[in-house]
């Protein structure tokens, strides 16, 4: 049992984190299991995104999605380093693994006496199958040990997206395969207001590799959005917050806000256990394409009204 020393133990990789939960269920021992999620969405409300091109919209988001698709081969069977947020049954923390590419993954978490500990397994991924080793012992997460298959994997632009086991669903939040570094952590981009209209108009954020994880480390390929609605008459905006995952090739982006929500639905009728039903956190759009430009100084979101300007870098 190691308790985590942030200033070397651990890789810049690490750690994405939310503060919204949402529950999936787990069909088991005809019961279910409630285990909390903590993934991508604040505040969200999932609604039909924009229903198809239009002068501000060139692509509709399948068809980013499939653009990205052609862009990000899937090779399976191969060592990767990412991050993955999981929800376990039986139990009501946050899991996060992240794997090395050397074949060894570190499994952290944080009790509800707000400690972190770290714990190194490790791992093979052969014949479409990821499996999981841990040594059990009295001071380790997994007493008894840790064995675990993957039941499913869902590949998407060019990674392991998300993949399940008979006691476990992970989501991916960050991962080491884009060429292109961003300009810098915390890479703010404030982007012009938008969608004026008699009473209302909107503001965007779009953040590339964030540290909103318990120990403030970059998270590679992580991004984080967040949306204000002003209306007058209230003080406060109304604010939707998300976090997902990005893909860059030269100066073009894609981002997706929505793989838990994909994953809900790939996953039906293959798992042993109903992950339920999952919210996107936007109520326009979850999954975006755009381009980074002038050094990584200025990013453009065809979906957020790209005639306005772009989103410059703070």
């Amino acid at each position: 049992m190691g308790r985590l020393d942030v200033s070397h133990q651990v890789s810049p990789m690490l750690l994405t984190i939310n503060t919204n939960y949402f529950s999936i269920h787990w069909a088991m021992k005809q019961c279910l299991v409630p285990v909390i999620f903590v993934l991508l969405i604040l505040g969200a409300c999932e609604v039909d995104e924009s229903p198809g091109p239009n002068e501000n919209n060139p692509l509709t988001p399948e068809q980013v999605l499939e653009e990205a698709e052609r862009q990000f081969a899937f090779t399976p069977n191969q060592n990767f380093e990412a991050l993955y947020l999981c929800a376990r049954a039986n139990s009501q923390l946050a899991w996060y693994f992240l794997f090395n590419q050397d074949g060894s993954f570190d499994v952290m978490f944080t009790t509800d006496t707000h400690e972190d500990f770290t714990f190194k397994g490790a791992y093979t991924y052969s014949n479409d199958v990821i499996n999981l080793q841990m040594q059990g012992g009295p001071t380790m997460p997994f007493p008894n040990g840790l064995n675990e298959s993957s039941l499913l994997i869902m590949p998407q632009w060019g990674l392991v997206a998300a993949f399940a086991t008979e006691s476990m669903a992970c989501v991916c939040q960050g991962h080491n395969l884009n060429e292109q570094a961003a300009p810098k952590a915390n890479a703010n981009y404030d982007c012009p207001n938008i969608n004026f209209q008699a009473a209302s108009d909107e503001d965007n954020a779009i953040e590339l590799v964030h540290r909103a994880v318990p120990f403030e480390f970059p998270v590679l390929g992580s991004v984080f959005r967040q949306r204000d609605i002003y209306v007058n008459g209230l003080t406060n905006p109304l604010i939707t917050r998300g976090y997902g995952i990005y893909r860059q090739t030269g100066n073009k982006f894609y981002a997706s806000f929505r793989i838990a929500k994909d994953f809900a639905d790939f996953s039906q009728g293959k798992l042993p256990y109903d992950l339920g039903f999952i919210e996107a956190p936007f109520e326009d759009y979850n999954v975006l394409s755009g381009t980074i430009s002038a050094d990584g100084q200025q990013l453009t979101v065809d979906q957020l009204d790209p005639g306005a300007g772009p989103c410059s870098l703070r």
